[in-house]
């Protein structure tokens, strides 16, 4: 069922792209003398020539004779899957805030028109959104080309969850109109609700109306606001388990944001397919404690056992800390990602960030066991997680690779597409092998989310969007800087077509 609705979903995609004018490419594509790297390979699979027709794989063997209407030669080169984000927030903008300049309007629209051509100039050919805001998709496809963007709908709360508490009093079926009811809180409906309407079963379905192929789901325990936090109900094994249980039965993958101990151990009993973010909240432990305490070892231990499927999105920290990192702005490859003005902002207006986040939470970071600055207290905890993320790759977790790109909190260490690259280098920073890396951003993601049918390996009958590299992937990551050609859908594009210098000069 879950395959069925996904070719569903990318048939009629294809059909869209065509009406905007992008047509799948109906011309043979013959890539000769390359080197496949794929993870469904036990090792890359040098001097083969690799056929596509109308936008597929059909052929991949040594010195093929097949008439081809255009041909590159890859000797020297390593032919790839297209990478896969499987945590993106297309409609966030890293680090713009309307207070904080009178253009935002304008920025944002630079920023939206440039991102999927950020994406593509790092490989990125497949994005999944997890928490779908309206004209988000919208706004995306207006650029062509521009990845496939898969979603999961709007995120599920409940009426009276996190989410409420960070909106105005009552405006929560207003933001979310397809909220959880959950009777036992006691959060009574607006009036005129039908409770049926609101169930497991019942938001389930209105995300598979939706076209949704996830279900994003919230133990946000907000152990990081600072002063009385506010009321807010957690939803509760039982019910978690319900919308696990439906979502399955209609094909999706159930994801649950939770970044504590507490929180993870809830999706762990509820049966949840992926657990969005680490483990990074450990209840009354100090930031730059050198040690994993016993209670959070226990469940890092129980989720390796369990085999766990988790997305690190070790970046979300990093934005944090971009706050106070001097070079955070000062890498050159921000000018192919981001639109010269936009850049320029951040350097500007959006500075005032830091002042804002030490007036909310400088406090916090004083009354630490062994304070310093900050940034050396946010790095300690990062290398922590770092760390802890390789050890639950070497103990049997499932990483699976996910960006949180752009995570709405402050900073600006989430530019779209390099973020893809950073993230990988917070993986091998910790110990996570490139080869884990490699699968994590292809064939695992494809394959946690039920799209392996389609995408995330080079084999006969699957998609054509592939990456052309000038290094191995599997030897080194700069191999992900190294793209020379991206193809989407059979169609050849140069990877510097993407660059937002190039879209500067035109």
């Amino acid at each position: 069922m879950k395959r069925l609705l996904l070719g569903i979903t990318l048939a009629l995609m294809g059909y869209a792209a065509q009406a905007a004018g992008q047509t799948p490419a109906s011309e043979a594509l013959m890539i000769r003398n390359v080197t496949v790297v794929s993870a469904d390979r036990p090792a890359p699979l040098p001097g083969v020539d690799v056929l596509i027709r109308d936008g597929r794989i059909v052929q991949i063997g040594a010195a093929l004779g097949e008439h081809a209407d255009q041909e590159i030669d890859g000797t020297g080169r390593y032919l790839t899957p297209g990478l896969i984000d499987s945590h993106v927030h297309v409609s966030h903008a890293t680090g713009l805030r309307g207070r904080y300049t009178p253009d935002y309007e304008s920025l944002y629209r630079e920023y939206l028109d440039q991102a999927p051509s950020s994406y593509l100039y790092f490989g990125y050919t497949t994005l999944i959104e997890l928490n779908a805001e309206a004209g988000g998709r919208e706004a995306f496809e207006a650029t062509s080309p521009h990845p496939t963007l898969l979603d999961c709908s709007q995120g599920i709360d409940l009426l009276d969850g996190f989410m409420a508490a960070d909106l105005p009093p009552g405006r929560m079926a207003e933001f979310f109109p397809n909220y959880l009811y959950d009777p036992s809180t006691g959060a009574p409906l607006p009036a005129g609700v039908d409770p049926a309407d609101h169930t497991p079963e019942a938001v389930v379905a209105k995300v598979v109306d939706a076209g949704g192929i996830c279900v994003k789901l919230y133990y946000e325990q907000a152990l990081w606001w600072q002063g009385e936090r506010p009321e807010f109900s957690l939803p509760s094994v039982d019910i978690l388990r319900r919308i696990d249980q439906a979502a399955n039965a209609a094909g999706l993958v159930t994801l649950l944001h939770a970044t504590t101990p507490e929180g993870q151990v809830m999706g762990m009993r509820a049966g949840i397919d992926i657990l969005a973010h680490g483990l990074w909240e450990w209840p009354d432990i100090a930031y730059m404690a050198p040690a994993v305490p016993a209670e959070v070892q226990r469940v890092l231990e129980e989720e390796a056992r369990a085999g766990v499927s988790l997305q690190p999105t070790i970046q979300t920290l990093r934005n944090t800390a971009s706050l106070f990192d001097p070079t955070a702005l000062q890498d050159p490859r921000l000018n192919k990602v981001l639109p010269p003005r936009y850049l320029t902002y951040l350097k500007t207006g959006a500075q005032a960030q830091r002042d804002d986040f030490l007036a909310m939470f400088g406090d916090a970071f004083a009354s630490q066991p062994g304070a310093t600055r900050p940034g050396t207290m946010l790095e300690a905890t990062i290398d922590r997680y770092e760390r802890q993320t390789a050890w639950l790759d070497r103990n049997g977790a499932n990483l699976l690779f996910g960006t949180d790109t752009a995570v709405g909190g402050p900073g600006w260490g989430n530019p779209p597409g390099l973020n893809g690259l950073r993230e990988m280098q917070d993986w091998a920073r910790g110990g996570v092998p490139l080869k884990t890396i490699f699968e994590a951003a292809t064939l695992r993601n494809a394959q946690a989310f039920g799209l392996d049918d389609q995408i995330g390996a080079v084999a006969p009958g699957l998609k054509a969007d592939l990456l052309l590299l000038s290094a191995n992937p599997l030897e080194t990551l700069d191999a992900y800087d190294r793209i020379d050609t991206v193809i989407l859908g059979g169609r050849v594009y140069d990877r510097q077509s993407f660059s937002a210098e190039e879209d500067n000069e035109r």
